[in-house]
This record gives C-alpha cells, sequence and structure tokens, in this order.
C-alpha cells in the first residue's frame, strides 16, 4: 500500500488521519456501492485527508446519485471526463485501491475512523483560529469565545450536508413524526390548548417574548407552561430564573401541580390533606427533566454555553429566560443597545439549537401612564430590537389588576401580539391566585372557589 501513499513526512504523521481506512473505503466502493446511502450520512469530501481520495469520494458520490453502476471503468471514465484521472494517479491507482481491499464488508466501520480523524483536523483548526484571534490586541475575550464555542458545538452537532436520500428515508422520518405527534402537534406542547392550537406547539428556532406588567403574572405563566411540557408530555426544559431561587420555583411547581394554598405551604400549615395532595406530585416532578438555574449573576455568554453543553449531554426542548432585562450585559453603555445584543443572541441560539427560546421581559411604565388598558408591542423597554428579533410576542393580562373586582379575580388572557409564522390572538385563560399558576379555561372557575382544577393543563 506504501507504493501509492503521496508522503511519509514527520508532519504529515502528526496530523490526525488513517490513510489505509481511506483506501479501504474507496476500494469497497469501488467493489459493491450497497452501503454507500449510510456512508453518506457520515462522511463529505471534506472527511478525507488526501487530496486525490477527495476527487475520488465526489467523483462516486456523482455516479451514484446518477444512478449509474459504480465500478473501475465507469469512475475511471468519470475521473477522466472532470480532467482528473491523472492527477489521482490514473487507472493504475484506482486499480490498486481495489486491490487492496480484501472485502468490502467493512465500509461502515472504516467511515467512522475517518470521520474520527477529521473531527480531530477540525478541532486543531479551530483551536489555532482561536490562537491568532486571542493575539489580536484589539480582539474581545468574550466575541472570541462565542466563536470558538459555536465552532466546537457545531462539529458536535454536525449535520449531514448532503441532502441527497433515497424517498423511503424520508417517508421513514414523517411516518416518525407523525407517530410522535402529540394532538396533532408538531412543536413543544405547552398544554394550553388554545395556545397549541394556535402555534401547533412552540417551534424549533422560535424566539418568543412573554411580557407583561410587574405582578400580572409572567413568572407563573412561564413556569405553568414549562411544567406542563416537562411532566405532562416528557419535554426537556432549561429554566434560566435570574430572579427567583431555585426553591421558590420548586414551591410554585408543588402548589400548582398539588393545587395547595402558596401562602399555607409557606407558611407550613399544611393539612393532612395537603401533604397528600403533595407527596402525590413529589414523584412526577423528580422523573421529569425541568433543569433549573437560578445564578442572578448570568450574561449571554454563560447562557449559551450551557444551553449547548445540556443539549449535548441530555437533549432539550425549551428554553425560558426570567427575564431578559436581568441578564448581565456587555460593555455597551447604552441599554438599549446591550438588551438588543442579547435578544439577538437568543435569537441565534435558539436557531443553533433548533429549540423554541420564552424570554420574559417586563412593560415599560409609560404603558400604563396612557391609560391604555390592552399592551401594544411599543410597551417593551428596549422594544425596537426585541420586536424585530422575536417569532411572536406574547403579553399577559389580568383585569383584576386594574379593576380590582371580585369578578375577575380569576380572569386572565394571553395576548398574542406579534405572530410570525400565524395568526395573532386573544386566548383565555384562568389564574387561581391561590396556586400562583395558570389553567385553561374553566366555565365554572369564576364562580365556585372550591372548583376543582385536577385535570391539569
Amino acid at each position: 500500500m506504501a507504493d501509492f501513499l503521496d508522503s511519509s513526512s514527520s508532519a504529515q504523521r502528526q496530523v490526525p488521519q488513517n490513510i489505509d481506512a481511506e483506501v479501504n473505503l474507496l476500494g469497497g466502493l469501488i467493489q459493491d456501492a450497497e452501503g454507500f446511502t449510510e456512508i453518506l450520512a457520515i462522511l463529505d469530501e471534506e472527511s478525507f485527508y488526501l487530496e486525490k481520495h477527495q476527487i475520488i469520494w465526489k467523483a462516486l458520490t456523482h455516479l451514484y446519485r446518477q444512478g449509474v453502476v459504480i465500478d473501475l471503468v465507469t469512475l475511471a471514465t468519470t475521473l477522466e471526463t472532470q480532467g482528473k484521472l491523472q492527477f489521482i494517479g490514473g487507472k493504475e491507482y484506482l486499480f490498486n485501491l481495489i486491490e487492496s481491499v480484501a472485502s468490502s464488508a467493512n465500509v461502515l466501520w472504516h467511515a467512522e475512523i475517518i470521520r474520527n480523524k477529521y473531527i480531530l483536523r477540525k478541532l486543531i483548526s479551530n483551536s489555532n483560529e482561536t490562537i491568532r484571534a486571542a493575539q489580536d490586541p484589539a480582539a474581545s475575550p468574550d466575541e472570541i469565545l462565542q466563536e470558538s464555542e459555536r465552532q466546537i458545538f457545531n462539529l458536535a452537532e454536525k449535520q449531514v450536508r448532503d441532502s441527497m436520500r433515497p424517498i423511503e428515508a424520508h417517508i421513514t422520518t414523517l411516518l416518525t413524526k407523525l407517530k410522535d405527534r402529540k394532538d396533532g402537534l408538531t412543536g413543544c406542547p405547552t398544554g394550553f390548548t388554545e395556545l397549541d392550537s394556535l402555534t401547533n406547539g412552540l417551534q424549533p428556532s422560535d424566539l418568543i417574548i412573554l411580557a407583561g406588567r410587574p405582578g400580572m403574572g409572567k413568572t407563573a405563566f412561564a413556569l405553568s407552561l414549562a411544567s406542563n411540557a416537562a411532566i405532562n408530555y416528557g419535554q426537556k426544559i432549561a429554566f434560566f430564573s435570574l430572579e427567583m431561587d431555585g426553591e421558590q420555583l420548586v414551591q410554585r411547581i408543588l402548589c400548582s401541580r398539588a393545587q395547595v394554598n402558596m401562602s399555607n405551604l409557606r407558611s407550613g400549615r399544611l393539612s393532612r390533606d395537603d401533604y397528600q395532595k403533595i407527596n402525590a406530585q413529589v414523584q412526577p416532578i423528580l422523573e421529569s427533566k425541568f433543569f433549573v438555574d437560578d445564578n442572578s449573576d448570568l450574561g449571554i455568554m454563560e447562557l449559551m454555553s450551557k444551553t449547548r453543553s445540556l443539549k449535548r449531554k441530555s437533549g432539550l426542548d425549551l428554553v425560558v429566560v426570567d427575564y431578559l432585562q436581568l441578564m448581565k450585559t456587555g460593555k455597551e453603555e447604552n441599554r438599549a443597545v446591550a438588551i438588543g445584543a442579547i435578544s439577538r443572541g437568543l435569537k441565534i441560539l435558539a436557531k443553533d439549537l433548533r429549540v423554541p427560546i420564552i424570554a420574559l421581559a417586563q412593560l415599560s411604565r409609560k404603558a400604563e401612564e396612557k391609560g391604555r388598558e390592552r399592551p401594544q408591542l411599543s410597551d417593551l423597554r428596549e422594544s425596537g430590537s426585541i420586536e424585530q428579533d422575536a417569532d411572536m410576542v406574547w403579553f399577559v393580562e389580568r383585569p383584576a389588576y386594574r379593576t380590582h373586582a371580585e369578578e375577575d379575580k380569576y380572569k386572565a388572557q394571553l395576548l398574542v401580539a406579534k405572530h410570525r409564522n400565524g395568526s395573532v390572538a386573544d386566548i383565555d385563560l384562568t389564574f387561581m391566585p391561590e396556586y400562583t399558576t395558570f389553567y385553561n379555561p374553566s366555565p365554572d372557575a369564576f364562580m365556585d372557589q372550591d372548583n376543582d382544577f385536577g385535570e391539569y393543563v
């Protein structure tokens, strides 16, 4: 085999590569292309170390896509037509590839070896780029860290760039999605019927801004939605709380699930029935994939790092950030610019991870001064960039906040003010202040305080 290797220099030997695996893979595919579909899902042109092997792979891929039988003759003809036959060593080199392979049965194994060596080379290349960037006196450490992390994450989550697949693969994927759908949902379910109907579940890559005046119940709604998704539907949730600690969040979840008065839980004045209700909900919560981060000094870079790590380790279906304006900003002196950088970072993160992100946000106090009952997009603090980056904007509204009327005590609405991929709507909800949680609307909810809301959303 050494007679057709290009170089044996020490520099080459130090670079992660496995020429033997490349030779055996290419020779095996020329002998028998049956496993080509699986190989395409693992390798691309850049995966090969030797340039001539890249050229041969490209020619093999071309033949396979055209439905042409792959053998020595068709491959040599294709390379000659492309003017590359002599560069790779002529027909003799192709013949040597075939002769070097006893069997094509191990091509998948060889493909994994080639891919692993390619990843190592990319890691070295990315590291060298990071070193060069760090040596720039004007370089920003945050920007370098973000770019380096993005490169490594993309490498770890590397998707197949070759989209050519047989139709049966698409059919299988479609049937799997249809089978896994819950109530016709294609995204992360929220448990709120009208909202799920409007959005078909929270869609991957969407940035959702959940806004409201202080005390309206933004955190309560976000927590209700997140716990529904995690506990009822088995979704993997990351909840970043910059305002409340983890214990307070757990208290709210327990009260919501068990329907126990929050004040009684905090004071410890719980009846035997309350204890039984709480104990019944502990195990489902423990079994859920609900991750809480209550670091109050969280910046966009740290959030990106933590979510990417969680995505790699455990998978991730939804990220909640409570709330946007409390996040640590960079060096920008202008607050609007700083918040804009955070919202853009969240949108980029949602696209990179392919998960929906809900970011809570405060409304400007000017909204109350204007005397309007209904909030508008312009009421968002530092609204310009936030509104632009968001795929959806929701407002939480409770009439009792303004009227203080007893008949409005349990009424609530989720106002979908922006929906990039669908229509807007006003969604009626039920808010139970005793449990600090939101439910689907119940016709008797406002008439009977002792009504059992046992069907959790």
